[in-house]
């Protein structure tokens, strides 16, 4: 029986495939073929040839198996500063494999590199951004914050009657926006929003929170969340008004039937309890609003007053720098009307001495 043919591999030849199994992605042995014997037919540019048996059985000595598929995957998987980005943005509302589906491909398995970078990216950032998750398992009505600019300056505008206009954006607009989102990506936020089962109630907090922190964007966590018991605190006045109104009517209900007196009374009670509720939330409102008014302007002005400090630096510099220049041109035009005295000395010397004239004659007239 005649013995199947051999090839071996030269030095370089191994080297070269160190080289490119330890590449990002390492190749399939159709690839390692072609770059290893590139004078090779087609048809023998696979594991069953004597090249291709050659370069695995290299490959197995050192504990490695080929790829012989043209689906492979990548023994890791390096994110992008954008993908990065994109998992911080949505990972309060996604899941880790529909955001790595959703980034890279639809056929991404949990055991492709590139979901499980994403999962290992998701351990990194900060569990009051990720443990949204827990709301999407509490509320089956799930509120999904602004991920986007355009999304955010959707809903701004929806809420806040000047608004912006997203085909001119300043700078500033920009940063504002960017911390909106997220502000609506906290946890404190988010569970809050998820509470109230009311769509109306929801989008008078959300409204609330919006008009209150759109354009703050040096807003310090601890007043995040005092804009957040802020928003819930006009969810509940709103709310004891409601109840107010509907005691009204049943008051007034009772006051037309003539066995109504004692339900009259009761009613009557309740009223003045709902209502003296409702003044206590507007003072708790108005109490908190001005709190936080009162902290950020303290810290506006510090902010303003370290930029004077900076501002005055700059102009004692360029006073200094114009007072150098007024020096050099002072010194400049010394320097000249010197130069003409002396031309005009040597010049009166000449005509005196054409004219014969003695220095006493011209000194006593």
């Amino acid at each position: 029986m005649k013995k199947k043919q051999e090839i071996g591999l030269e030095e370089h030849q191994k080297a070269q495939i160190d080289d490119l199994w330890n590449s990002k992605t390492p190749p399939m042995i159709k690839d390692l073929v072609e770059k290893l014997f590139p004078f090779v037919d087609e048809k023998f540019r696979d594991g069953r040839s004597i090249y291709g048996k050659a370069i695995k059985k290299y490959l197995a000595s050192k504990g490695q198996k080929a790829l012989v598929t043209s689906i492979h995957i990548k023994k890791e998987y390096e994110l992008e500063e954008g993908e990065r980005e994109y998992i911080y943005n949505n990972c309060s509302t996604m899941k880790a494999l529909d955001m790595a589906r959703e980034l890279f491909d639809e056929t991404v398995a949990p055991l492709d590199c590139r979901y499980r970078a994403v999962s290992e990216y998701l351990k990194t950032i900060d569990d009051k951004v990720v443990l949204s998750e827990v709301i999407k398992e509490v509320s089956p009505s799930d509120y999904i914050p602004p991920k986007s600019e355009l999304k955010a300056i959707a809903r701004i505008n929806k809420y806040v009657h000047e608004g912006l206009d997203k085909n001119n954006l300043k700078a500033s607009d920009r940063k504002c926006i960017s911390k909106l989102i997220g502000y609506m990506h906290t946890y404190r936020f988010l569970h809050q929003i998820s509470n109230y089962t009311s769509r109306k109630n929801r989008e008078l907090f959300e409204s609330s929170f919006v008009r209150y922190t759109n354009d703050k964007p040096d807003l310090t966590q601890e007043e995040v969340d005092q804009y957040i018991v802020l928003s819930a605190e006009v969810v509940i006045s709103a709310n004891i008004q409601i109840r107010v109104e509907r005691l009204q009517e049943l008051l007034d209900q009772a006051a037309e039937e003539t066995e109504g007196k004692r339900l009259a009374m009761s009613l009557v009670e309740s009223i003045s309890t709902a209502q003296t509720e409702y003044h206590q939330c507007v003072n708790r409102q108005t109490k908190l609003l001005n709190e936080l008014k009162e902290k950020r302007s303290q810290r506006l002005s510090k902010q303003i007053k370290e930029n004077a400090s900076i501002l005055n630096l700059v102009e004692l510099w360029k006073e200094e720098e114009t007072r150098v220049k007024m020096i050099k041109l002072a010194e400049l035009r010394k320097k000249t009307l010197s130069k003409e005295i002396e031309n005009l000395s040597s010049m009166d010397e000449i005509k005196c001495r054409i004219m014969g004239m003695t220095e006493e004659e011209v000194l006593n007239g």
